[in-house]
């Protein structure tokens, strides 16, 4: 027997085939069903006769009050890119404060994360890398980059979601002494225009090169020794 509660459901990076059976099927079951624009529009063949509110910065806040306040009387499916675990943690934050305040209860259906792609482009196990990100609010500490680097593995980052935010990191490797090292680019994975790319560290930054909000970052280890040595 399901009670009326707040699904929060990893719809996979891209592809909207990766949603997994159990996404779909709590999709169906709920009445109403909110999320980001870009995520909520992909599975538009399941939302008919559903009501569907769309999430934005501005009205967040009111807007997650809104859905704790449904999800008393109604099944309610929050959509979010690929997992709930990985780089949405002050989002779930929020979400959890909301629905004890209002006694709603909460299940996380797992998902298909862009990462798990990334590692296969880049040849690596979860294991041998360090994930960054800095998709949050507030201050970003671009230092997280030489403390992880310290330990010898490479990294997995999550840019600003800005078109300068591959190049933020560019400089911060630079500054550091990394700026002869190759990164890999990954744009929209899993997508039909997913992208790959490498480049110089220093070339990132002297052409100034752009890319979009949808982007992750290998970063292999620097031999640099005083990146090596950084506490």
């Amino acid at each position: 027997m399901w009670a009326q509660m707040l699904y929060i459901i990893g719809v996979g990076p891209g592809d909207p085939e990766l949603i997994t059976i159990k996404g779909v099927e709590v999709i169906k079951r709920c009445q109403i069903v909110i999320g980001w624009s870009t995520v909520v529009d992909r599975f538009s063949i399941l939302l008919q006769n559903k009501k569907v509110i769309r999430i934005n910065f501005r009205e967040m806040d009111r807007q997650l009050e809104e859905i704790a306040i449904y999800a008393k009387d109604f099944d309610v499916a929050f959509l979010i890119h690929g997992d709930a675990a990985v780089s949405d943690y002050q989002l779930l934050e929020k979400i959890r404060e909301i629905c004890r305040k209002h006694n709603v209860a909460i299940q996380i259906i797992p998902g298909v994360t862009s990462i798990t792609r990334a590692l296969h482009i880049i040849g690596k196990d979860l294991a041998q890398i360090i994930f960054i990100t800095f998709h949050i609010e507030g201050e970003v500490d671009y230092n997280e980059i030489e403390r992880s680097l310290s330990i010898g593995r490479g990294l997995l980052v999550f840019p600003e979601p800005y078109p300068d935010g591959v190049k933020r990191i560019a400089l911060k490797l630079r500054e550091i002494g990394c700026g002869d090292i190759t990164l890999i680019i990954m744009e929209k994975l899993t997508y039909s225009d997913e992208t790959i790319w490498s480049y110089k560290v220093d070339e990132i930054i002297d052409k100034d090169l752009k890319f979009s909000d949808m982007t992750i970052v290998y970063i292999p280890p620097c031999p640099h020794k005083n990146v090596l040595q950084a506490s």
